[in-house]
C-alpha cells in the first residue's frame, strides 16, 4: 500500500486525527473536484462513527454532489499535518483514496456551497488546498495506467 505524509507535526501542538475517504473520478483526462469558498478538494470527507470508508464516500458524494458513484479500487493513503480553520485546531488529515466512476445524478446536493468542477490533472494538482490530495491525484493517474496495462 502506498502511503505519504505531508506537513510537519509541531511538537508543542495537539493534533486531532481526522480520517476520511475520497474519490478519484477521472473522465476524458480530467478529474472531478469540489470547489468551495476556501479552496479545491476531492469529493469525500470525514468518516463518521459506525461507517466504513466506502459508506462514508457514498454518503459524502450524495451530500456534496447529489450523485451516486461506483467505487472501483483502493489507491493509496495520504496524510497531512495542518491547521484546520473550519475546525479551529491542528489536524492530522488521513485520506483513504479510491478510484471511482459512474457519477450519476440522483438528487440535489445538501451542501450548498459545494460546486463540482472538472479540471485537468495539472490544474487540479496546482489548485488542491491539501498537499496529500494533490499527491493522491498523481497516484490515481499512475494506478489507472497500471490497470490499463493488465
Amino acid at each position: 500500500m502506498k502511503q505519504m505524509t505531508f506537513g510537519e507535526r509541531l511538537k508543542d501542538k495537539k493534533y486531532t486525527d481526522r480520517i476520511g475517504a475520497y474519490a478519484l473520478i477521472f473522465h476524458n483526462d480530467k478529474i472531478a473536484v469540489i470547489k468551495l469558498p476556501g479552496g479545491y478538494f476531492l469529493p469525500g470527507g470525514g468518516v463518521e462513527k459506525g461507517e466504513n470508508n466506502e459508506e462514508c464516500l457514498n454518503r459524502e458524494c450524495m451530500e456534496e454532489l447529489g450523485c451516486t458513484i461506483n467505487i472501483k479500487e483502493f489507491v493509496c493513503v495520504g496524510s497531512s499535518y495542518h491547521w484546520g480553520r473550519r475546525f479551529n485546531g491542528y489536524l492530522h488529515s488521513i485520506g483513504n483514496f479510491y478510484l471511482a466512476d459512474s457519477l450519476k445524478k440522483v438528487g440535489n446536493p445538501t451542501e450548498k456551497d459545494h460546486e463540482l468542477v472538472w479540471l485537468t490533472i495539472d490544474e487540479a494538482c496546482d489548485k488542491m488546498f491539501l498537499s496529500h490530495q494533490a499527491w493522491a491525484i498523481k497516484e490515481g493517474v499512475a494506478f489507472k495506467k497500471k490497470l490499463c496495462k493488465k
